[in-house]
């Protein structure tokens, strides 16, 4: 359990890409709020101080939104807009060498199967018991299951 701090910390999930994304990220909200982080989902920059930009890295136009919004996120932390700034999914998977030589300004990159070790760097711990369940960020007659 994340060690509580006289500053609550509130973390901004932003996805992009396709519903694998999405249901990576909603998995990734249920964890965040089994540690009693704050979290909104695709929130505005200043809605928090950790932001989590989970990437695509395979259509070209996806990869191209990807990047910008990193640089974007990147600029607010350079200006003191956030704390911290983490990225995973497809395109850190696919693209991690890379990125973190030409937007250093990211603290870790993660793949997509990498949620503990992100996790881990929030000091939060991955949550057994909370496998199955997930924050659903979709209206009521919308359903994605993940399977592959």
């Amino acid at each position: 359990m994340k060690t509580k701090t006289l500053r609550q910390d509130k973390v901004n999930v932003v996805t992009l890409g396709c519903s694998k994304n999405l249901v990576d990220s909603e998995n990734m909200i249920t964890q965040l709020r089994g540690n009693d982080y704050e979290v909104v989902h695709d929130g505005n920059p200043e809605d928090a101080n950790i932001v989590i930009v989970n990437t695509c890295g395979f259509i070209d136009l996806a990869k191209e939104e990807s990047v910008n919004t990193i640089l974007e996120y990147a600029a607010i932390k350079s200006e003191g807009g956030i704390d911290k700034l983490y990225v995973t999914g497809c395109l850190s998977e696919r693209y991690k060498q890379d990125l973190e030589e030409e937007i250093p300004e990211v603290d870790a990159y993660f793949g997509t199967m990498e949620l503990p070790a992100l996790l881990a760097k929030l000091e939060a711990d991955y949550q057994h018991e909370l496998i199955g369940e997930r924050q659903i960020t979709t209206p009521f007659h919308y359903a994605y299951l993940k399977i592959s």
